[in-house]
Order: C-alpha cells, then sequence, then structure tokens
C-alpha cells in the first residue's frame, strides 16, 4: 500500500467538501431513509414509499402528498479516492396518480434546483424528474460547472494516456486551473421489491463541454475518479441488491464507469484508452427515525466498502470506503 502524501489527502478532504455525488453507492436519500444515495465513483429513486420500502399488506399504507415542496440533503467522507461532499436539492413534486395500486401509488413529476459546491469546485442547475410507474424512474439534469484552481484541479491532458493516479496528480497540483463548463445528465432508474428484498439499477449517460487549455482535449473528474473527454461522453452504472428490516438496509452494490473517447481525443484507430473501471461491495444504513412531513426527515447514517474489480491505479490498493449522513426537510405538503 502506498503511503499518501498529506497534500493529497488534504485536497480530496476539501475535493469533497461542498455539495454533492456519484458511482459510489451517488445520487437515493431522498427515495428511502434506508438507503441514501451514494456518488458512483457520484440519482436517485423517488421520495416517499418506493418499491424499495413498501409497507408490508399488514401495514397502513403512508399517505402521499398530492403537492410536496422539500429539501434533501446527503454529506460524506469518502477513502480511496479520499472526499468530503454534501448536496442538496430542492424539490417541488406533483403525485401523478391517486392509485392504491403498488405500481401506481407512487408516481410523480418533479422539479429541482441543485447545488454541489466545495472549495475546488461549483456545480449548480436545474433537474426534472417522473417517475410513471413505481419500477421506473427518469431525470434529466444540467449543472453549470466551475473549477476553481484550487486543491490540484483542474488537470487536463493533452490525450486520455495518462497517468491519473494520486502520485501523479499530487506532481501535477501546479498545473491546475480554474475554467468553467457545461454537464448534461440523463438517468434512467429500474427498481423493485419481492418481500423484504429490494433490487435496484440505476444508468448515469452524461455529456460533459468544459473549457480546457489549448491542445488538451481530457480532464481529470475527481467525482468519477477517471479521466474524461472535456467534450464526449461517459456512461455509469449502479446496482444494488438490498435487504429490508425495518429502519434497517443491507446489501451488496456494484458501480461502473466507462468514459468515452473518439478522434478527437486521439485515440482512432489503432490507439486506444480505457480508463473505466468497476467495483463492488456491501453497504448498510440505519435511519433514526422514518417521520414525515417535518423540518428534519428520516436522519440517516450510510456506511459502504468496495473493492475495485479494474481500475487503472486502484486495483491493487486499499478499498474504497465511504460513511454519509442523509436527511430531508418538508417545506410544503398539500393532500
Amino acid at each position: 500500500m502506498m503511503h499518501q502524501p498529506p497534500s493529497k489527502a488534504l485536497r480530496a478532504l476539501c475535493l469533497a467538501l461542498g455539495l454533492a455525488a456519484s458511482p459510489a453507492l451517488a445520487q437515493q436519500q431522498e427515495s428511502t431513509a434506508a438507503l441514501p444515495e451514494v456518488p458512483t465513483s457520484g440519482p436517485t429513486p423517488p421520495p416517499e414509499v418506493t418499491p424499495a420500502n413498501e409497507p408490508s399488506p399488514a401495514a397502513p399504507l403512508r399517505p402521499i402528498p398530492n403537492v410536496r415542496l422539500y429539501l434533501t440533503s446527503l454529506n460524506l467522507f469518502r477513502v480511496n479516492p479520499l472526499g468530503l461532499e454534501t448536496q442538496n436539492r430542492l424539490v417541488l413534486q406533483k403525485r401523478l396518480f391517486d392509485s392504491p395500486s403498488v405500481v401506481l401509488r407512487d408516481t410523480f413529476v418533479n422539479a429541482a434546483a441543485s447545488l454541489k459546491v466545495s472549495p475546488a469546485s461549483l456545480k449548480v442547475g436545474p433537474t426534472v424528474e417522473i417517475q410513471p410507474v413505481a419500477l421506473f424512474n427518469l431525470r434529466a439534469s444540467y449543472e453549470y460547472t466551475q473549477f476553481m484552481g484550487t486543491m490540484g484541479f483542474l488537470q487536463s491532458y493533452p490525450d486520455p494516456l495518462r497517468d491519473f493516479s494520486d502520485d501523479a496528480l499530487d506532481a501535477g497540483e501546479d498545473r491546475a486551473y480554474s475554467t468553467s463548463g457545461h454537464h448534461f445528465m440523463l438517468e434512467p432508474t429500474l427498481q423493485a421489491k419481492v418481500g423484504p428484498i429490494a433490487v435496484r439499477t440505476k444508468f448515469s449517460f452524461e455529456y460533459w463541454n468544459l473549457s480546457l487549455r489549448d491542445g488538451e482535449t481530457t480532464f481529470y473528474d475527481p467525482f468519477l475518479d477517471t479521466l474524461l473527454a472535456g467534450k464526449g461522453w461517459v456512461y455509469t452504472n449502479d446496482s444494488d441488491v438490498i435487504y429490508l428490516a425495518d429502519r434497517w438496509a443491507t446489501g451488496v452494490r456494484f458501480s461502473g464507469v466507462w468514459p468515452q473517447y473518439d478522434a478527437d481525443q486521439g485515440v482512432s484507430g489503432s490507439l486506444k484508452a480505457n480508463n473505466s473501471h468497476m467495483r463492488v461491495g456491501p453497504f448498510a444504513s440505519y435511519a433514526f427515525n422514518q417521520d414525515e412531513g417535518t423540518l428534519f426527515n428520516r436522519p440517516t447514517v450510510v456506511a459502504s466498502v468496495a473493492w475495485y474489480l479494474k481500475h487503472p491505479s486502484r486495483q491493487d490498493a486499499l478499498p474504497f470506503m465511504f460513511v454519509g449522513f442523509a436527511f430531508n426537510s418538508d417545506l410544503m405538503r398539500q393532500r
């Protein structure tokens, strides 16, 4: 195991201090107190009852408001890569169907304002989300992104065939500079529950348009922990198998990140670059209460450990680890 220099720890710790996460265990706190969202590397099933936390037939159904205004917050600390983050969204939600059906009961459309901020970056933008049936959720988001040039971020390169290990990032810290750009995301989620077992898989299709220095086409994204095209796509997936028991949720998560490159990044023909990574491991969460309709709903702690199945520089190092705290606040509920 390689020792991590103090500058690296400080940079990564401060990097995440701000707003929101990803493919680690990234974007579920508002949908179920049992399992807050954990960033992939850095979305979110819906608030209220979902197939992952539907009460048993013997239990009374939780009433779902017709209109709801609420705030969600997730704060987490992670290791390998290091980071401390906070995510916040202000959401206005409208119920689609007033139905007792398991499939149609938890259906909605919403619009939200999202803020992600840290000493290294600022991300802000709108989100729209629809869940036409309980088994399927679709979210579309835009973020204006500003990197401050602090804590060693942002670093960019002429092509994706570069070393972006922790040591290489520390060595290039003086090359960091401030820049801005645009980040678009489309995130479909499939989810279901049988008895106490829930399954969920979330895909993310992301497009970046970031202003990089002349002659440089890729950049290191500390959230996804890989080199991304300055103008191009990246795909991610988080898949969970969850066991639900009252306030506890335990399970296993698979996370994957697959950056896409083309001739604009100089990797056409026989020259290829593969900076994808995958990891898998257990998680657990505990909700201190399951209250609704207050300013401090469902405070939940969550922790996870995941081992890298594939990574350009972390596969033989420490596992990915994180702990987080999530809650939501109801500001308005209309029956």
